[in-house]
């Protein structure tokens, strides 16, 4: 089911019709109970929340798709044609995370979010807008080695108070420092989780953003330590739980949804018995549509990293990254075949199946790989979106 490639650009390029978008190998996607078939999604109709989270931050509203110069999948879709497109509309038309950090100055982050913002809402001041925020510095391996500056620690104060100016009162969502579980080999864990405390409670006090801290991923919560949720949950008892709605897994590993709705469901007990209420989470599933340990992980080349995982190629191939389940609120959904227990802790603490990770990305960080994007949305068990047609 392919559009002509003047009507599909006219759809990519507004968003705004009804029909149905597909690449060539949509059609015959395979799937444990059948091919999956395309539906409307959060980014379109707004989604109900479960009666038993009935504060979910990310429910009953629509969800913006950023079209412009500051996400690196916007150029390459909407300049493509055809297949083509049809295979990165799976990418390219669906709410995405944009992660800022320090490569953004402190006297223009306030501007270049408002200009994020402005362009996802497309004129709708109710829509959800999502931002990582991966400001902390030095962090990850860095992090491991020096203790952030004075001048460091200042910067990181005027950049999160720019940031929360620029977001005022945009319904967001923000992703807390990405890779938490650095914060155990830093030198200066007291400083940094004072930062990072106060980041969370500034930004959480804004009065339609809601803050998820990074905790790991369901194999991991420390370096060479495995993944036991107590040691995920002390990273978010340093780091403000106390102001968030709750915590992000599965940032840059590939655990898959259901791994992650146990370990999130285990943190937020962990959480509650301590005297912190009930936190929920979200799990990122841009990457997950082969669920794989970080351990069985296969980089993409020998020389690569396991942050660039080899892509899958067919619809069997394991040990390798691909698109998983596309954003939602409806995490416990039965056609995204998780067991009834875990479809029962979906209900009650994730808010919402989230893509802020990037595996189109090389290392998840950058260029954009147009050849990891095509293979991933050709091989990907999941169909592509609903559109409109003019």
């Amino acid at each position: 089911m392919r559009l002509g490639v003047r009507r599909a650009a006219t759809c990519a390029l507004t968003l705004t019709c009804i029909g149905l978008l597909a690449g060539a190998s949509q059609s015959a996607t395979p799937h444990a109970r059948g091919p999956l078939t395309s539906v409307t999604e959060v980014w379109q109709k707004a989604e109900h929340a479960y009666d038993e989270n009935p504060s979910n931050p990310l429910a009953d509203r629509v969800w913006g798709v950023y079209q412009g110069p500051q996400d690196q999948v916007s150029g390459p879709f909407l300049s493509s044609h055809g297949t083509r497109q049809a295979l990165l509309s799976k990418i390219g038309l669906r709410p995405r995370t944009k992660w800022y950090g320090a490569f953004v100055a402190d006297d223009r982050i306030r501007s270049t979010v408002q200009s994020y913002i402005a362009t996802s809402q497309a004129g709708d001041p109710d829509k959800l807008v999502q931002i990582a925020v991966f400001r902390m510095k030095p962090w990850e391996q860095e992090a491991c080695e020096r203790r952030s500056t004075p001048a460091e620690k200042r910067s990181y104060r005027r950049w999160i108070n720019q940031l929360a100016a620029g977001i005022a009162g945009t319904p967001m969502l923000v992703v807390m420092q990405p890779d938490g579980p650095f914060l155990w080999c830093t030198p200066d864990k007291g400083a940094k989780s004072k930062l990072l405390t106060w980041a969370t409670q500034k930004l959480s006090a804004l009065s339609r953003t809601s803050v998820y801290i990074d905790a790991g991923a369901a194999d991991w919560c420390e370096n060479g330590a495995g993944a036991d949720p107590e040691r995920c949950a002390q990273i978010l008892e340093r780091t403000g739980i106390e102001y968030a709605r709750g915590f992000a897994l599965d940032s840059t590993h590939y655990t898959g949804p259901a791994d992650n709705i146990e370990h999130g469901a285990r943190i937020a007990a962990a959480l509650q018995r301590d005297g912190y209420g009930v936190k929920h989470f979200i799990i990122d599933t841009a990457k997950s549509g082969r669920p794989t340990m970080w351990e069985d992980m296969v980089p993409a080349t020998k020389k690569d990293l396991k942050d660039n995982a080899r892509v899958c190629k067919t619809q069997v191939q394991t040990r390798c990254v691909t698109l998983g389940i596309p954003p939602t609120v409806r995490t416990a959904d039965p056609k995204w075949l998780l067991s009834s227990d875990d479809r029962a802790l979906a209900r009650r603490y994730v808010d919402g199946f989230v893509w802020f990770g990037r595996p189109w990305l090389y290392n998840q960080a950058d260029p954009f790989v147009l050849k990891r994007a095509l293979t991933m949305a050709r091989s990907t068990p999941y169909p592509g979106p609903l559109i409109t047609v003019p």
